[in-house]
């Protein structure tokens, strides 16, 4: 499952693994510690001070959190021991998730990958168990706090675990009965749509029961969270079917079937002048690949070049203003579209040169080339349904 950028810091990096967070990561971590030091902590051991609470509240919601990390954790190991690229990990308000940029190639992968999470998670309730039980019974005051803590932790931490194993897609749960449906069908896409529609079904399950809480059983706000979760599941559910089809649809047509080929290239030594009346305004273009000698070096669009003052388009040159270097995104003919997209979702540009393997420029693909693509496929594939083709063929709406 993969999350957007926006709205997300960088905490660290662990085991060449960057860990982030969203910032309904920071609001539901004063929640919870709100929660704790008015609730929990006041209940386990009444008559300390309420700076006492609020600490013991922010440091069990911390640990809550590194309990999370240390689930997603092991699903990101997993997957990297199995030949999949681990973008990142990042915390938001659910609890956390790992960005692994492609899907699994074999059933029992996605099931290894899947279940180690839960796995982590009960492991942890165990240690935390553990610890609970080995504090002395005279360990004064902060021998009672840890104790709490450490049963807070333990508890929530098999809540965790279960809650997982829900087989509402893409929950840990549902990705485990994926992985048993792909195993047992060798059908990867009905597999997700099987899961899909089981994990939509839970989903309602949550809305359901979150309104009937808030409306008959007098619990507003257990209720609202509830429905709230509901919701969330259903449409993740919605999005992972969706996109799950559309990578796996990308990942059969390669990157050479949908580009302009043999573009006209753009020199270095140009000037924007130059570039404006021989590419832009005659071409109506918004962008043009930068080549010298054959070779692809960087990439200009009138986002470029749009604040260079009109007077200065006589002597502002190309390759003062073109996208260079690290930042300029390339792929291959050979390489599939879900590379591609990613590439594409990865920056703030709607374009990628494509290149051969000596690095000459040898096409240009456009978002706008995949979107259009994917539409005509999807209108064919409506054609082809009302004439009786099989119902079957066509992308989830």
């Amino acid at each position: 499952m993969l999350m957007g950028t926006r709205g997300v810091f960088k905490l660290g990096t662990i085991g060449g693994i960057a860990v982030k967070a969203h910032w309904s990561w920071a609001l539901v971590l004063l929640l919870i510690t709100f929660d704790l030091a008015a609730g929990y902590f006041p209940k386990k051991m009444p008559g300390e001070g309420d700076l006492t609470y609020w600490a013991l509240g922010l440091v069990a919601a911390l640990m809550l959190f590194v309990s999370v990390l240390l689930h997603e954790l092991s699903h990101s190991f997993v997957a990297r021991a199995r030949g999949l690229k681990v973008r990142d990990i990042v915390l938001f308000i659910f609890g956390g998730v790992s960005n692994i940029e492609t899907e699994p190639e074999r059933a029992r992968d996605e099931f290894a990958i899947t279940v180690v999470g839960p796995l982590t998670s009960f492991v942890l309730a165990g240690v935390f168990f553990g610890l609970a039980a080995i504090i002395p019974a005279d360990g004064g005051a902060l021998g009672r706090f840890a104790l709490a803590v450490f049963q807070y932790l333990s508890f929530i931490n098999f809540l965790l675990a279960l809650f997982n194993m829900i087989p509402g897609f893409p929950l840990d749960g549902g990705r485990v009965l994926r992985s048993i449906i792909w195993g047992a069908t060798g059908n990867f896409q009905t597999a997700t749509r099987a899961a899909g529609m089981v994990g939509q079904l839970v989903a309602y399950g949550f809305i359901f029961l979150g309104l009937y809480q808030s409306f008959f059983l007098n619990d507003f706000g257990g209720g609202l969270w509830m429905a709230f979760i509901g919701w969330f599941l259903l449409s993740a559910a919605q999005e992972s079917v969706t996109g799950t089809v559309v990578k796996e649809t990308l990942r059969n047509i390669t990157v050479g079937q949908l580009m302009d080929p043999a573009p006209h290239a753009a020199a270095p030594h140009m000037t924007i002048a130059q570039l404006l009346t021989q590419f832009i305004l005659p071409g109506n273009q918004h962008m043009a690949p930068v080549a010298q000698d054959g070779r692809a070096v960087g990439i200009i669009t009138l986002s470029d070049i749009k604040d260079v003052p009109q007077e200065d388009w006589g002597s502002v040159t190309v390759g003062d203003r073109m996208t260079r270097g690290e930042q300029l995104r390339t792929v291959r003919p050979q390489d599939n579209l879900t590379r591609a997209m990613e590439l594409l979702g990865e920056g703030d540009f709607d374009q990628l040169l494509v290149v051969d393997a000596a690095g000459q420029l040898v096409g240009v693909l456009t978002r706008a080339q995949v979107l259009r693509w994917l539409h005509i496929r999807d209108e064919l594939k409506l054609r082809q349904q009302g004439a009786g083709a099989p119902v079957a063929s066509a992308p989830p709406r």
